[in-house]
């Protein structure tokens, strides 16, 4: 799978995936099975719990935005490529690919530490325990605890809310029209005689790929973008169909998120040879041919003057 950028850039967007699902199984769990219970005995609003899921909300909207921009630029640099094709182009090599992966994180990053940066833990009760419950020692409490945002977040979140919404716009308006223009840059280049059917067919392989790829990628960014300018630039009145829109609308949306992520091994796996071979060797499934060296000893001639 090292063999280009395109391929350390799919290596990238797997990573990221993994680490959006994992964060929303980790809340999921966390909520539903444990501090979502009815239970008088656990404190829902405990230190700990409440700072990992800021943590985990932080690292979600790193690692989503990042996944939806290395997808746009996979199809960037794929285009580029292809037109470049026969050349001698620095761009198609792995480190290009692992260099712009670390750039579009640090980018993503730093823009969501401006907005998670202002969050700390403060405490606004004292949790106790009931007298039902038991393991506790007498006259025992807990602080229960709430994020509190220091300084203007109204100002700071319309400015996060505009660049993020601006960012899964941009994604959703720039990824197809560059997977377009790929498609048509590959049909044009597979009518070359000089392509074998390997090629032929590995270069179509590539274009469906990309294509599965940036219909779920538009499915995913182009809804979250659009509820991230009503909630910007629009009134939301409490207890009307819009609030109620807004507020269903964001849990469909993490569920586009979830299936976009969770999607990708599943459209690589049909799609790409490379990608089928790598999984079969790292579940031991399939073993690496080592071509075998054999050493022939040469006797040494002497020459008699």
């Amino acid at each position: 799978m090292r063999t280009s950028s395109t391929n350390s850039m799919m290596i990238g967007i797997a990573i990221c995936d993994l680490i959006v699902l994992s964060e929303n199984v980790y809340d999921r769990i966390q909520k539903y099975w444990f501090f979502g219970s009815q239970n008088p005995c656990i404190n829902k609003y405990n230190y700990w719990y409440m700072y990992s899921l800021l943590i985990g909300d932080f690292l979600q909207t790193v690692f989503e935005r990042a996944s939806f921009w290395l997808g746009a630029f996979l199809a960037l640099i794929r285009l580029v490529i292809m037109k470049k094709a026969g050349t001698t182009f620095k761009i198609s090599e792995p480190l290009y690919g692992y260099l712009l992966i670390l750039f579009l994180v640090c980018l993503s990053f730093a823009h969501s530490l401006y907005f998670y940066r202002g969050y700390s833990m403060a405490q606004w009760d004292t949790w106790k325990p009931e007298e039902t419950s038991t393991g506790y020692p007498a006259n025992y409490s807990e602080p229960a605890v709430t994020r509190d945002f220091a300084g203007n977040e109204i100002l700071i979140l319309k400015r996060y809310l505009m660049i993020n919404g601006v960012s899964r716009i941009l994604v959703s308006v720039f990824y197809p029209v560059l997977t377009i223009m790929l498609i048509f840059v590959i049909r044009k280049s597979t009518k070359s005689k000089a392509l074998n059917s390997r090629n032929y067919e590995e270069r179509h392989r590539t274009c469906r790929l990309i294509l599965v790829m940036s219909i779920f990628y538009v499915i995913a960014s182009a809804p979250a973008g659009i509820s991230e300018y009503v909630q910007l630039f629009v009134k939301i009145k409490p207890n009307s169909i819009l609030e109620t829109l807004v507020g269903y609308g964001s849990i469909f949306i993490s569920a586009l998120v979830c299936l976009n992520a969770s999607s990708h091994g599943i459209i690589n796996f049909t799609m790409s040879s490379k990608y089928r071979h790598t999984v079969k060797m790292c579940l031991g499934l399939e073993k690496q041919h080592q071509g075998n060296m054999t050493l022939v000893k040469v006797p040494k001639i002497s020459s008699h003057v």
